[in-house]
């Protein structure tokens, strides 16, 4: 072979090429970048546009749809989702993965330029941007400090800010928490009232009497002189003294009005690190940059920050993506040097040569020290999929040079030259091993070329795998013969200058001649039973083929990164503060595991103030006993105890891009929003039941309780107002969102928004709308009241319709399928014991007003339930007459280490299908069903199944029951147990609003549910304040048990349900009103 005999004769010119090579590899070393995983553009294209202030639909229509229609018509595009939230749109394009993802966007913005006249102007510029996995901040740090939020903001926004963009490879910087210094002017309604002084005189003055304007130059004979108007406010007290209109002939200032104070933007997002209030600074790297490099230079350039920080803040690291990076990369480098190792160790046990082995083991260092240089040429990164690549292929590197070295060894013993046998043992193989190679190239390569988004990321790891087997083919065909010629010696196999090194080779010898033998004699029987051999490989194969159905399947496993993301979600109705005294407790949770080292909590940081990220930091694997899932199971466990809490649990993306880290994920589709949430919910309801699933969740959300302000046109027109004004005066003083003029800090060098609004205590209540005032054509001041009417607590569809009379015929599809609306109900029962009963209600329109009326503890004595629980091989009969008393049942029998086998041979009846499904969920079969949910219909039913007489009945019920039931089953023989499982107590209820609205008269129904609710209703609210208000208030009834029982406590039932289930009183209710 002309290659190996070259190098055989010129060993010089053969150690340069291949020395030449590991230059090139080490040389381009530090130049490649290391990241977890390769650099991935996925083919989707943001499209988010910001309306304030704007409804969903007023978004959906006047944004969405427009951006949706441009886009449409790009081409490549394969999908487009579109979602319109309050106040902003989001429209993500998904193209084809052959479209160059670069001339895409810019195709988008020429689109979105071509429709800007289209859309409203007073839209925030759309932001189109790629979806980067670069796109996560790398590294989350915190500022805290013993600081009021705004010097913290300040400091961050203006001085640190700017430090960090000053990093090499640092791109973006997201802050979170952040609430800058604004100037806000707070009105009093009735002190604008009392002056006649409307919003517009305010805003006006304020515009007017506040600028700052270039008064050109003046062109002297000598000199020339730039002229500046100074007509701006030199401190914030200078706006409290503005002259915002007289009265009586008398200068009305701003301060006669309101006031105005040098404060912060309003409370929308908050962040913590480890319960420290902070300022949360997410920094992003430059796209493609080296993950590692990027994180040392910010944690270097921390250290030098921290030195000039002011008293009392500090600088805290609150997520470091480069830990998990780093950890990971050096994992695989140490089983790619492990890997090398055993595989050398192999090749000495079974060549028994240290000679042999050192020329063979050089392969593996000089290959993959040489694909490097390959790596670098084509823009590869150290990364889990090249090194996957790298480590995967040690033990094929090796194998070339073995099959050489070993044929070139065995003609030396047979007494051949040693140039000789270099040359003629590498020719005589030469072919063989380059058919071996290329087979293995030819079965990865074409892994280079997968299509998807797998491809894209095997596209590294087949080509480095490749690179790194064919240089090991060029190393075997020129070093291996080179230096076998030169250092190889006759009879290398068995001579040696170590005793025990020849001990432990000729036991070795005669260990692999008993293994010589064994297999020649299966190969004989092989050979004799082809047609067996051949069948049993066969259904091997088919087997084998059929066994992967049992094996799971996932793009990226779970691993234990010592780090995850807690995810919180409040009702979206709710305010601010509330939802944080919400989180708060769901962070205490959190703190108090022992396995956790910080947090960083962030709520509202991406625009929804509704919900809330934890960034959760766990001690090293080593440190702890639980792994992160055991860990992450735990917590959600315990986020469910929190009343109103959606909490969920996951793993930090690996992939990065904005994506979510969630294995499976569905798309409902049509046309219908509400079959849409119907159907979702419904799914999400039967996901939850399956075993391995965790954090069902969905993108559907309800919307915020709204208030409609419909104006009179006509009304409106004789009083000389126009529509303008009114919305512009509710948007001023009620959103206060309105950017009116900029305060300039001469000191700082900066510029300050300034907001009007009215004070807090004068938009409390949505009736205070009407209270408002507006200057009419003709200088009159008209009160609101007068032109508009408001519909409150409205649900989607999500639209405030200003400038239009209300037209019922287009309104009256929306209020048909709303029967209840306009209708208070108060429930009795609190959220997690009726959520289902709550939300149909709210979806038939119904303003819900919870009012618990029980509570459901365990009994005093558990003995006879255990005794009775101890003779469930002898109970013929349970009757379950509630969902409490199964979940009571079960929780005991749990408790005691048992499970349902011990209910084996029992019989079950159950009342009512919400117990039945209950009982269904224990994986357990339901005997008997009465038709009617009455004691009597249970009797007749259990009558024509057998004979009770001498049979053993358990009934597991509350401490407060009708013994009804039980005597009957007594007369008919039957040995009944009427044990205690729960008992039923009363509530206690410190929220009086329910009964002040009761006293009022704006409830319109009281429902109950059972008889507790009836009995704890009437003992909370006393039986003087129930005689006084009853007469108002209809009582709604689920069964005939319920009925006699407020019967019995003086109250009348009205609505009776003729189904005794959670539809069929839901059912009397709405034909009850209708």
């Amino acid at each position: 072979m002309w290659l190996a005999d070259t190098s055989i004769r010129r060993p010089v010119f053969a150690t340069m090429v291949i020395l030449g090579l590991v230059i090139l590899g080490v040389v381009s070393y530090p130049r490649i970048g290391v990241d977890l995983f390769p650099k991935v553009e996925f083919p989707i294209v943001n499209i988010s546009t910001t309306l304030k202030g704007a409804s969903p639909e007023v978004v959906d229509i006047d944004l969405t749809d427009k951006v949706e229609e441009a886009v449409n018509t790009i081409n490549g595009v394969k999908t487009i989702t579109s979602t319109s939230t309050e106040g902003r749109s989001t429209v993500i394009v998904e193209f084809n993965l052959e479209r160059d993802i670069d001339l895409a966007v810019q195709d988008v913005r020429e689109k979105i330029a071509a429709i800007r006249n289209r859309l409203p102007e007073d839209i925030d510029e759309p932001v189109i941007e790629k979806v980067d996995p670069d796109a996560n901040p790398v590294i989350w740090i915190a500022l805290t400090g013993e600081r009021s939020i705004r010097e913290l903001s300040t400091y961050a926004d203006e001085i640190l800010k700017e430090q960090l963009q000053r990093i090499n490879g640092v791109g973006a910087i997201r802050i979170a928490g952040l609430r800058l210094r604004q100037v806000r002017v707070w009105l009093d309604r009735d002190k604008l009232s009392a002056y006649r002084i409307s919003a517009h005189d305010v805003l006006i003055a304020l515009q007017r009497e506040n600028i700052e304007l270039p008064g050109g130059r003046i062109e002297g004979e000598f000199k020339e002189y730039l002229i500046k108007v100074k007509g701006e406010f030199t401190n914030v007290q200078e706006f409290n003294d503005l002259i915002v209109g007289f009265y009586n002939g008398t200068a009305i200032r701003l301060k006669d009005v309101g006031r105005a104070e040098d404060g912060m933007a309003e409370k929308r997002s908050v962040t913590r690190f480890n319960r420290v209030p902070s300022i949360g600074l997410g920094i992003q790297k430059q796209s493609g940059t080296n993950t590692l490099e990027v994180t040392d230079r910010i944690k270097k350039e921390i250290e030098n920050i921290r030195k000039s920080l002011p008293a009392g803040m500090k600088l805290e690291i609150s997520f470091d993506q480069s830990h998990f990076i780093k950890r990971s990369i050096e994992e695989v480098q140490f089983h790619l040097l492990y890997g090398g190792f055993f595989a050398s160790i192999a090749v000495l046990l079974f060549l028994r040569s240290i000679r042999v082995t050192i020329i063979s083991a050089i392969a593996i260092p000089t290959s993959i020290i040489s694909t490097f240089a390959i790596m670098n040429v084509f823009g590869f990164t150290f990364n889990n999929m090249t090194m996957l690549g790298l480590s995967l292929s040690v033990g094929i590197l090796i194998d070339d040079a073995i099959i050489v070295i070993e044929n070139i060894q065995r003609h030396i013993e047979k007494g051949m030259g040693i140039r000789e046998a270099a040359s003629f043992a590498t020719s005589e193989i030469g072919l063989a091993v380059m058919a071996t190679t290329l087979a293995i190239v030819v079965i990865f390569l074409p892994v280079a070329f997968m299509k998807g988004i797998i491809g894209m990321f095997f596209f590294q790891f087949a080509l480095t795998v490749v690179f790194a087997i064919l240089v090991s083919l060029f190393v075997s065909f020129t070093l291996t013969p080179m230096l076998s010629s030169k250092f190889l010696k006759e009879h290398t196999s068995s001579h040696t200058s170590t005793s025990v090194f020849k001990h432990l080779s000729d036991w070795l010898e005669k260990q692999y001649k008993k293994v010589e033998e064994s297999y020649r004699r299966l190969l004989s029987i092989a050979i004799e039973h082809r047609a067996i051999v051949i069948v049993s490989a066969v259904i091997i194969f088919i087997l084998s083929l059929y066994i992967t159905k049992f094996l799971g399947k996932e793009f990226l496993p779970s691993e234990d990164q010592s780090r995850f993301v807690a995810r919180l979600e409040a009702p979206k109705d709710y305010s601010i503060d509330q939802i944080e005294g919400m989180f708060k407790k769901a962070e205490e949770i959190v703190l108090a595991t022992p396995e956790i080292m910080t947090i960083f909590y962030g709520q509202g940081t991406f625009g929804e103030v509704h919900k809330g990220t934890m960034f959760i930091g766990l001690k090293p694997k080593s440190e702890r006993t639980r792994s992160q899932q055991e860990i992450m199971a735990d917590m959600r466990k315990q986020f469910r105890q929190i009343p109103g809490l959606k909490g969920t649990a996951e793993d930090v993306s690996l992939v990065g891009g904005g994506q979510r880290m969630v294995p499976i994920q569905y798309s409902i589709r049509g046309r219908n929003l509400e079959e849409l949430n119907g159907y979702s919910k419904q799914i999400v309801s039967e996901f939850s039941k399956l075993s391995g699933i965790v954090d069902v969740d969905t993108s559907l959300e309800a919307g915020k309780s709204e208030v409609k302000v419909y104006i009179d046109r006509n009304k409106a027109a004789d009083l000389g107002v126009d529509i303008a004004t009114v919305a512009e005066t509710i948007n001023f003083l009620i959103g206060g969102e309105v950017d009116i003029t900029r305060f300039k800090d001469e000191a700082r060098g900066r510029r300050y928004d300034v907001k009007m609004r009215l004070n807090p205590e004068n938009r409390k209540d949505p009736d205070d709308i009407g209270r408002l005032f507006v200057r009419s054509k003709d200088g009159r001041m008209i009160e609101l009241s007068n032109i508009v009417e408001k519909a409150k607590n409205i649900k989607p569809p999500a639209i405030t319709i200003v400038g239009e009379v209300v037209n019922l015929r287009d309104q009256l599809n929306w209020f048909e399928t709303r029967p209840l609306f306009g209708k208070t109900v108060v429930v009795t029962r609190s959220r997690d014991q009726a959520s289902e009963f709550s939300e149909k209600l709210t979806d038939l329109g119904a303003n819900v007003l919870e009012f618990p009326t029980i509570k459901i503890t365990s009994p005093d004595d558990f003995t006879p339930l255990d005794k009775e629980l101890g003779r469930l091989e002898s109970t013929d009969w349970i009757i379950f007459t509630s969902v409490n008393g199964v979940d009571c049942f079960f929780h005991r029998l749990f408790e005691l280490g048992r499970d349902v086998r011990d209910l084996k041979g029992v019989k079950i009846c159950s009342i009512g299908p919400a117990t039945t499904d209950r009982i269904k969920g224990f994986h357990l079969k339901v005997d008997c069903q009465p038709p009617k949910y009455v004691a009597e219909s249970v009797l007749e039913t259990l009558k024509e199944i057998e004979d009770l007489k001498g049979k053993r009945i358990l009934m597991p019920r509350a401490d407060i029951a009708r013994s009804y039931l039980p005597e009957e089953l007594q007369k008919m023989g039957a040995d009944v147990a009427d044990i205690v499982a729960y008992k039923t107590v009363t509530a206690t209820n410190g929220d009086n609003t329910v009964l002040d609205r009761l006293k009022d008269g704006t409830v319109d129904i009281v429902t109950f549910t059972s008889s507790s609710t009836v009995r704890n209703f009437a003992k909370i609210v006393g039986e003087d304040n129930l005689s006084a208000f009853k007469k108002n208030v209809q009582f709604a009834s689920i069964g005939p048990i319920t009925t006699e029982t407020a019967e019995e406590m003086g109250i009348e039932v009205s609505i009776k349900a003729d189904e005794y289930t959670i539809p069929g009183l839901v059912k009397a209710i709405v034909e009850r009103v209708s």
